[in-house]
Order: C-alpha cells, then structure tokens, then sequence
C-alpha cells in the first residue's frame, strides 16, 4: 500500500486545499450589492453562484481514476483464478473502457461527462500525460487477459503495476483537487467529502484484489497487513461519512438522501467483514463464498460511486 493511504486523510491534501483566487472569468454582482429573499435583506453572493465549470466532476473523474486503478487488477485476479469469471470479465472490459474515456476527459474536455473544456494548466497535463503513458501497457494487459486469462504473463503486468497506478492516480487527483477548488465554486469541506467517498470507493476494490490474491495462494504477511490497513481505511471512511470527522471537517451526512444511501451501502459490511476476517485468518473459503465476496464488492463500488456523484451534486448547491 502506498503511504498516501495511511487510515486519514492525507496531510497534503488539507495543504494543497490553499484556495487560490478568483479566476478572470467568474462573474460576479458589485461587492454589497442586495435583494430582498423571502421578506430579508441579503446579499446578491449569498444568492447566485458562477456558473458550474465541472470543477466538482472533474474531482471525481480523477477519484474515478484512483477507483480502476484497483477494480482492473481485483478482477483481472478473479478472472484468471475461475472465481465469479462472467462477472470478472464484465468488469475488466468496463474498467478498462472506462479508464480510457475518463482519462482523455480530463485532458480534454468532455461535457458529457460534465467536464467542461480540455486541461489548461501544465502541470497538470504533464500529470495527465505521464499517467496516460503507464497506463497503455496495462491496457494492453487487461485486453490480453480477456482474451485468454489462463495466460499468466500479462496477469503479472496488471499485479506489477497496481501500486504504482494507486500511487499515481492518487498524485493527480491531488493535483487536480488543488487546481480547482476555490472557496466560491467548491468549498473544501465538499472536496474533503468527495475525496472520503472516493477513497472508500477505490478500497472496496483494493480489498477484492487483496483477498483474491490472499485466497489464492499468493498471500504473505506484508499482502495481510495490507488488506487489514485497506479495511480499516474503508471503515473509517464510512464511519466519517456517517457521522463527521470534525476534526478535519468532514460533516456527517448533509441530506437525508445521503444519509440513506450511506446506511444502504454499509447493510452487508458484517457479511463482508466475516469473510475477509476468514481471509486473514488463512481459512479455506469455498468458491461459492470467494464469488459471494467479490459479488458484494462489485455491487459496493458502485453504490459507493453512487454516493460520490451524490457529493458531487450536493456540492453544486446554492449558498
């Protein structure tokens, strides 16, 4: 696991959050101008907001990113090992699409997707670019173990390089969470909370891909410390989400739609627990319970992303 994901929430990101100005384009009534609101004297800034860039959406698609970076290699395992295949390999293909479609997004533009004109800062597509150039070997990997996922060797990229893309994908999601956000268009206690959900998204997947590993053989004690680091990340996620962190700002659940959709995706956690608790205890789980396991974790992610968009939303409110 990289150091990044030590169980809070990473000390660089509360300092890159510094909030830059205004930028040349946002379009604002004069300072102290008013209007009467529901019978009250408030002012215009209180009221109208800029228009939305796709700043929040942008945050996302690269939390998206750090997410596939370990849905590719949790299936990829699941998929060479004959456990839940029909599933496994729905989700590579879906993975890998996705990766690519998101990662071109964010360089250059894609309304669809919310994302509202290409990159223009440089660092930020030298990021881009650099991570686009790692990841075409994985992509080309990913395709092979479609086509033939008794074949070990391209298994062995994706294993290789799953580190490597969490710990690159978590690098510009910092970058990108630095670049937009803004005290006007995105709050930083909304950014805190999209990165939560979509760190606790990218842990569900972290866990599939660990355990699969673990189960099949190729478990260590350093693979089992991990998978323990990665389930406490998870809950403690999920427990800040619920009920706040106030001591780095994260608030509980701001909308009642929220909060039932958090309670919703932690239902099965004890289900989940028991068996990765089964797993690091280096019990023999049937194939039956090795489907279940990765099954309740594909329906997590996306329940978990579910949410994430629901932040992403939550954040275009009107102050």
């Amino acid at each position: 696991m990289v150091e990044s994901f030590n169980g809070s929430i990473p000390g660089a990101l509360l300092v890159a959050l510094g909030f830059p100005g205004l930028s040349a384009d946002m379009s604002f009534a004069s300072p102290g101008e008013t209007r009467i609101e529901n019978g009250k004297i408030v002012l215009v800034q209180q009221l109208e907001i800029i228009t939305d860039s796709g700043s929040s959406n942008r945050i996302v698609a690269a939390a998206l990113l750090r997410t596939l970076s370990q849905e590719i290699p949790a299936a990829a395992c699941h998929l060479h090992n004959g456990v839940n295949v029909e599933e496994a390999k729905a989700e590579l293909s879906y993975s890998v699409a996705k990766f690519d479609a998101v990662a071109l997004a964010l360089l250059n533009g894609n309304e669809a997707m919310g994302i509202i004109g290409g990159e223009t800062r440089f660092r930020t597509v030298a990021e881009l670019e650099a991570l686009m150039a790692e990841w075409v070997p994985i992509h080309d990997a990913a395709i092979a173990v479609l086509e033939d996922p008794t074949n070990r060797q391209p298994v062995d990229v994706i294993y290789d390089a799953t580190d490597i893309m969490l710990e690159k994908t978590y690098h510009l999601l910092s970058e990108i969470e630095a670049e937009y956000s803004n005290p006007v268009e995105l709050l930083q206690s909304d950014v805190l909370l999209i990165e939560v959900s979509g760190r606790m998204a990218a842990m569900t997947q972290r866990m599939a891909y660990e355990a699969c590993r673990a189960w099949s053989g190729e478990g260590s004690e350093e693979l089992i410390a991990e998978l323990k680091k990665t389930i406490g990340i998870y809950e403690a996620s999920m427990d800040a989400l619920i009920n706040g962190l106030p001591s780095l700002g994260v608030q509980p659940a701001p909308t009642a739609e929220i909060a039932e959709s958090l309670t919703a995706a932690d239902e099965d956690w004890s289900i989940i627990r028991g068996l990765l608790d089964r797993v690091i205890a280096a019990d023999d789980l049937s194939v039956e319970e090795r489907t279940d396991l990765y099954h309740r974790l594909v329906v997590k992610v996306h329940k978990v992303e579910e949410i994430e968009e629901m932040y992403q939303d939550y954040s275009k409110r009107i102050y």
